[in-house]
């Protein structure tokens, strides 16, 4: 049974383990798809950059100012956190915004990554230089040599006060610094979601598995109680065919004890038959013993509850008992605890079980020692009764037998005394167990687990 509940336990955990590797798989796919999207803007940005740089190239030495009026423009929207130009050996040119958090020194190389600042990308472009004029403005065509030669003249000076650091063109480098706090926050709050739906998968895996465990046990349930009818049945028919049994052998024997007991006392004069006659007598008493205690095991118990003063039933057995403990010079205590000296129970039924416990360890407990009934609270409001010896106790081959109807360690016993009781126990609620005495000898208990069965020592529950 614990290694199918272990299996089923397994089973769900593995279940559960495959949903949780499932979302985590889609959740990194959610989030590579979030940078792609921050990695998308950031060269859309650069190529609008890089574009406007290559466009406004011509406008000779108002193209560096031009530029950082672009750069100042790009980061100033707040997505760009930073931006700048840097020429092919790692100097920065020019630069805007948060500058802090641009990368300085070193070596240059295009790509992209993550960092905490942000989403830095490096892109690599190229400048052609400044050119010259074309020959309609060097030599003025055909329209003279005086007119054309001023106008292109004119035109190569202005181009030609282009003295910055991109004048002679070359390979440079545009760096960006992207914020990712929106990005941040979607993968916070993918992680959110898919946290929340593992948990709600595991949650309704549980939910199933507690529903189907809820129904197989109302099936098992439904089994016990249909076997339970069954076996009540059975036992009313057994009792009904025990009593006519009993009925039915009780009259021949108390017959035949009967003319037994005259032939005894006749006048008959020899020994022998006087011996034979009361053979048969205590035969026919010993069957008769028999069978009526096959009537009480056989017979229904319907417990009819009410306050039982442990105390009383006690010094009762002990006066019904006297001879037998005098025998062996034995003592019969009855230890109790605070509040609990009463018990609901059916008074005749427990009487009886005690009688039969209480024997049973007369039988057993060595002379000069004490059989001690023990009455004790337990925690779920119940109460255990315990009857104790110092006897040799049971060995561990009888007992698992040992509540099994017919089955005695006595050469005299009926095997039936601790069948009856197990079923004033199983009429009352009780479990009834065997457990070795610490120090030597067998306790016997009563155990009312599901405390339905204590009162206080003013018979109140």
């Amino acid at each position: 049974m614990l290694a199918k509940r272990l299996a089923i336990i397994a089973g769900l955990i593995a279940a559960w383990s495959a949903f949780a590797a499932w979302q985590y798989q889609r959740f990194c796919y959610e989030r590579e798809l979030i940078g792609e999207s921050t990695r998308h803007s950031a060269n859309s940005v650069m190529g609008a950059l890089i574009g406007g740089i290559q466009s406004h190239r011509r406008l000779g030495r108002f193209f560096e100012q031009q530029l950082e009026g672009v750069l100042v423009e790009v980061t100033r929207g707040g997505e760009v956190l930073a931006a700048s130009i840097l020429n092919e050996r790692g100097e920065t040119l020019l630069q805007a915004g948060r500058v802090e958090l641009l990368e300085t020194g070193g070596p240059v190389a295009a790509g992209d990554g993550w960092s905490d600042s942000g989403f830095h990308l490096v892109h690599r472009f190229q400048v052609e230089p400044v050119g010259e004029g074309g020959p309609g403005w060097g030599s003025g065509g055909g329209g003279g040599p005086g007119f054309g030669a001023g106008r292109g003249a004119g035109r190569r000076q202005d181009l030609g006060a282009d003295e910055g650091p991109f004048a002679s063109g070359g390979i440079f480098f545009a760096r960006l610094v992207l914020d990712r706090t929106r990005h941040d926050q979607l993968v916070k709050r993918s992680i959110g979601s898919y946290v929340f739906i593992t948990l709600a998968g595991g949650l309704i895996l549980g939910s199933v598995a507690l529903a189907w465990r809820s129904s197989v046990r109302l099936v098992e349930a439904k089994g016990r109680e249909r076997l339970l009818e069954t076996e009540s049945r059975h036992w009313q028919e057994l009792s009904q065919a025990a009593a006519g049994l009993a009925h039915e052998t009780r009259n021949p024997l108390g017959l035949i004890r009967g003319w037994t007991q005259r032939l005894a006392q006749g006048d008959a004069d020899l020994p022998t038959q006087r011996q034979h006659a009361r053979a048969v007598i205590e035969e026919c008493d010993r069957v008769t013993a028999r069978i009526n205690q096959f009537l009480a095991f056989a017979r229904p118990c319907e417990p009819n509850l009410e306050s039982v003063d442990v105390h009383r039933l006690v010094a009762q057995l002990r006066t019904i008992l006297q001879p037998d403990l005098e025998a062996k010079r034995l003592s019969l205590d009855c230890e109790t605890e605070a509040g609990v000296s009463a018990v609901l129970a059916d008074r005749e039924l427990l009487r009886q079980a005690l009688f039969n416990l209480v024997q049973n360890a007369i039988q057993f407990a060595p002379a000069d020692s004490a059989v001690t009934i023990r009455v004790m609270r337990r925690p779920t409001g119940g109460f255990r009764l315990d009857v104790e010896d110092r006897g040799p106790g049971v060995s561990g081959e009888a007992e698992k037998s040992l509540f099994a109807p017919y089955f005695t360690t006595r050469a005299d016993g009926t095997g039936l005394g601790l069948a009856i009781v197990r079923r004033i126990g199983v009429a009352h609620g009780w479990t009834v167990h065997y457990t070795p005495r610490p120090g030597g000898g067998a306790v016997f208990s009563l155990d009312d687990i599901h405390g339905s069965g204590q009162t206080d020592d003013s018979g109140r529950r």
